[in-house]
């Protein structure tokens, strides 16, 4: 045989092709399926951690005894709620709770960061809860590759304004 027609012969194989097709394509979709899984569990954590600050701050806004009285003890209740490892939970989330006479003086700090403040209030009270979790992403590997160092985290926020109710 030729060495022309051993590479004609090489040339028309196409055993493996589609393995070699497969590497091309597998990260891409298996990066596509864990964004997918990632940005679902994102929107769970999301909205449980809106659950549980709503039914957190109904515990202060109706002056429920079992209602939190230290920062603490709201980020225990907190962490309750969402569910979980309590121990991680308690390391990713933030709180600040903050007492107001007017809704307009509340407005204008609710965008702001939770500082680890805790003021519940009194009957009629306008009260102003901002929570913060830190959720880790499940795709590190990605701040590698485009060059950043440090742990790939999620802030999601929540934020609840209520007037106390009258239960004096």
């Amino acid at each position: 045989m030729s060495r022309k027609a051993a590479l004609f012969r090489i040339g028309r194989d196409e055993r493996g092709a589609t393995a070699i097709e497969f590497a091309f394509v597998a990260p891409v979709m298996f990066f596509a399926l864990m964004s997918l899984l990632e940005i679902g569990m994102l929107g769970m954590m999301s909205s449980g951690l809106d659950n549980a600050v709503v039914e957190t701050s109904r515990l202060l806004r109706t002056g429920r005894d079992e209602g939190a009285t230290s920062a603490d003890a709201f980020e225990i209740q907190i962490c309750e709620r969402i569910g979980g490892r309590y121990a991680s939970c308690r390391d990713r989330v933030t709180v600040g709770v903050q007492r107001f006479t007017r809704f307009s003086d509340a407005n204008a700090v609710a965008a702001d960061q939770p500082d680890g403040q805790f003021n519940r209030g009194q009957a009629g009270d306008i009260i102003v809860v901002k929570v913060n979790y830190r959720w880790p992403l499940m795709t590190p590997f990605l701040a590698t590759a485009y060059g950043r160092e440090g742990p790939m985290e999620v802030t999601l926020g929540s934020r609840v304004a209520f007037k106390n109710e009258p239960y004096e």
